[in-house]
């Protein structure tokens, strides 16, 4: 159950995306183009998270039979109406809007209806006593007046109570259900790499197996609709640990030894959306970006003073060491979201690494870049990546 103050600050979360389902959507020139209308399914996805904030048990029910409509809402005509609009008239009726359902809205708001198959229009209930008299997938002349020029168009009759399922969608299990509109969340990702190279390599500087640090990779994730259940977005993340070991260089010269690990990815991704039903949610996709893993080893034979700065130091043991290996990665993948809450998904994602790396392992030093032979450079970002995060929006 939701607590009336989880709703009220979920309710508030709402405002922006009920703000950006009020933008009218441009014109589209053919079918085609108005499904991918990007406002529509703004629209879509504030209505049913509208009716997730529903309380159980008190939705309407489907009324019965036949309700002809033309899929708009009038008023009757004031004389200030009359007056803004150029309207010399004082018959017909106000057009105050389109209902949600009608994809296809020829008038528009502040529009003047004057007449019907030829009839003057008298008020607002002569209206309704005309189009509920009109038989359902029929047709009507509208003659009306928008801003003193006057149009003829024909519009089809609707059965008003057919539409009222795509007004209520989770109450239909074959509506057309939205595919959201994008969000963010905390994503931790494993990546099974294979760090057994560096493992050896760390190993033999007194270090425990790197495998000690998890591959387990913290960070967040971005989606953004673009249209017809295209998401773009990206994300980023990275681990990293340090461990420091005591080391005797030989039996008289023990020194202290610091090792720092960082590794990090992320990049663009474009996701594909396909909705199960009311909680489920299945998406495809590619990411597109980088990666790197760094190390850097101090070893300290002692503290160094103040007032040795700038003295011949190479006889001791004092060194340090940095190495790094840059990637390209490439990784498709595959995610399945329930919804817990309007706002709110729990996010299983699995996929495969791909990674690329041009000159391999490099160590640096005073900024030059040095590359490494070796069996080191057959460690690699390359793996298979799993990941179960919240995400929240939709």
């Amino acid at each position: 159950m939701i607590t009336p103050t989880i709703k009220k600050i979920l309710h508030y979360l709402m405002i922006p995306l009920i703000t950006m389902s009020l933008l009218k959507p441009a014109i589209a020139e053919d079918a085609d183009e108005k499904s991918h209308d990007l406002g529509r399914e703004y629209r879509l996805a504030a209505k049913e998270l509208k009716n997730w904030f529903k309380k159980s048990g008190h939705q309407p029910e489907i009324p019965d039979g036949d309700r002809p409509s033309l899929g708009y809402y009038v008023d009757n005509i004031s004389f200030k109406d009359a007056y803004e609009l150029n309207f010399s008239g004082n018959r017909g009726v106000l057009v105050s809007g389109n209902r949600s359902w009608n994809d296809n809205p020829v008038l528009q708001r502040e529009d003047i209806i004057s007449k019907i198959d030829g009839v003057p229009l008298k008020h607002r209930s002569h209206f309704d006593d005309i189009i509920r008299a009109k038989p359902i997938g029929d047709s009507v002349t509208v003659e009306y007046i928008r801003y003193g020029v006057t149009f003829q168009r024909k519009l089809p009759v609707i059965n008003a109570n057919s539409a009222w399922k795509i007004e209520h969608p989770l109450n239909d299990r074959y509506a057309h259900k939205s595919r959201g509109f994008g969000g963010a969340g905390y994503k931790p990702m494993y990546v099974n790499m294979n760090l057994t190279p560096i493992n050896d390599l760390f190993g033999s500087l007194g270090f425990n197996e790197l495998s000690e640090i998890n591959n387990l990779h913290h960070g967040f994730d971005l989606q953004g609709l673009v249209g017809n259940g295209w998401f773009i977005g990206g994300y980023g993340v990275w681990t990293g640990q340090q461990k420091s070991i005591n080391y005797t260089v030989d039996p008289a010269t023990p020194v202290y030894r610091n090792l720092q690990y960082k590794s990090g990815m992320g990049g663009a991704a474009l996701d594909k959306r396909f909705r199960l039903g009311d909680r489920w949610m299945l998406s495809t996709g590619l990411m597109i970006g980088g990666g790197s893993t760094k190390f850097e080893i101090d070893q300290f034979e002692k503290t160094v003073e103040w007032q040795e700065l700038g003295l011949d130091t190479t006889g001791s043991y004092n060194d340090y060491l940095q190495l790094q290996k840059k990637y390209t990665l490439l990784q498709p993948r595959i995610a399945l979201m329930y919804r817990i809450m309007p706002i709110l998904w729990i996010k299983l994602e699995v996929g495969y690494m791909l990674a690329y790396s041009k000159n391999g392992w490099q160590q640096i030093l005073n900024d030059n870049k040095h590359d490494l032979g070796g069996p080191v450079n057959d460690s690699s970002m390359s793996g298979f990546t799993v990941s179960i995060s919240p995400f929240f929006g939709f």
